[in-house]
């Protein structure tokens, strides 16, 4: 084993002189600054390696390079070589993580990297994922870490049942193209099949959309129940008044997640002193920075819950559900196919992350079988 270090005015001269001397099979030993130089101390099998070093004079570098000294046995020259730079890689890790044994931080870190990976893959925030990992106890198996990472996140879901919350009104607000008026009939549908058409209500507060009007009052009049429309406090009031007793769920106006009008219709509705449940429904299929914004026009604890909706059509669960744990809202349902009211089901916090999983699962897998498209 012949053991030699080399300098040079940066790394790229230094290793020249290595492969000019040693070859391309030389082991690269340390790399370190020494007086504004780089000093690489590299290694080569050879024959009579030590009989062949060339010796130095002391303190005199011979082209850029200085030869260990011949007095030393070869392969105590490689173990001190060796040993210092693994002393040296130690520090730099102790000092990175905090003094940490280094040999456990490596194999703490393993799985927590790992899993990190997957979380963000499934279109989770670096800081939520961050949370997720911290409030983990201490595993060695990432199978075993996987699992408790997706319970804690479906922990983190807050799902619960709309009949926990208190109220006979129901008011649903989302953004434009959302499915909201889906998810209006599909919650008043489900309770007709329970109650009857007698004790279901609708009103409507979208005076801009002749579609969507168009829409609910179709779906009324097939299931026999009353809808009203209302455009201020007053004829709100009276709709109200003239339903009394019955299941009322409003339909607002989708607008856009930028648009002041969606506090309004919320101020609105708040005006009428009486329990109310206000729903916020968010699509899985759009971008997590859209559903953020349509969170952000509420106030904090404004609403009562959220629903996400065409989780059929989403490529990736992460994001809605980033958004609805760091609003602090309690998913409520979700909605799962187009047809009303049968695709609506209750949350379930389980599921919803199993669905995340598969759909990380199936894109990454679409990624690696993706062919090359070749040039030209």
């Amino acid at each position: 084993m012949r053991i030699e270090r080399y300098t040079g005015r940066d790394s790229r001269s230094a290793m020249a002189q290595v492969r000019a001397e040693l070859g391309s099979d030389a082991l690269i030993l340390a790399n370190k600054r020494v007086g504004g130089q780089i000093e690489i101390t590299a290694a080569v099998d050879v024959e009579h390696a030590v009989a062949s070093a060339i010796p130095a004079r002391s303190g005199s570098p011979v082209s850029g390079r200085r030869v260990v000294s011949a007095d030393t046995p070869t392969s105590e020259i490689q173990l001190k070589a060796l040993e210092k730079e693994l002393d040296r890689l130690r520090g730099i890790l102790e000092k990175e993580l905090g003094g940490r044994n280094w040999q456990e931080a490596t194999v703490a870190r393993g799985p927590s990297s790992a899993l990190r990976q997957r979380l963000l893959r499934m279109g989770l925030s670096r800081v939520l994922a961050g949370e997720l990992l911290d409030s983990l106890p201490s595993v060695e198996r990432l199978n075993e870490g996987w699992q408790l990472t997706q319970l804690s996140l479906a922990e983190r879901l807050q799902a619960k049942s709309i009949e926990q919350i208190p109220g006979n009104i129901t008011a649903v607000y989302g953004g434009t193209g959302v499915g909201k008026t889906s998810t209006v009939a599909r919650l008043a549908g489900s309770h007709i099949q329970r109650l009857g058409p007698e004790m279901v209500g609708l009103i409507t507060l979208d005076n801009y959309r002749i579609g969507a009007q168009e829409q609910l009052a179709s779906f009324a009049d097939t299931l026999g129940i009353p809808l009203f429309t209302a455009n201020d406090r007053q004829s709100l009031s009276l709709a109200v008044r003239k339903m009394q007793g019955r299941r009322i769920y409003i339909d607002t106006a989708g607008m856009s997640q930028h648009d002041s009008r969606l506090r309004g219709q919320y101020a609105l509705i708040r005006e009428l002193r009486k329990p109310v449940r206000h729903l916020l429904v968010l699509a899985a299929s759009a971008q997590a920075s859209q559903c953020r914004a349509l969170a952000a026009n509420f106030a904090p604890r404004a609403l009562s819950g959220a629903i996400i909706s065409k989780v059929d059509e989403a490529q990736s669960l992460g994001g809605v559900l980033d958004v609805v744990i760091s609003a602090n809202l309690p998913v409520l349902g979700y909605s799962d196919g187009q047809r009303i009211p049968e695709d609506l089901y209750e949350a379930d916090g389980i599921k919803l992350v199993r669905r995340a999983v598969q759909l990380a699962e199936v894109g990454s897998a679409s990624v690696v079988s993706r062919p090359l498209r070749s040039a030209g």
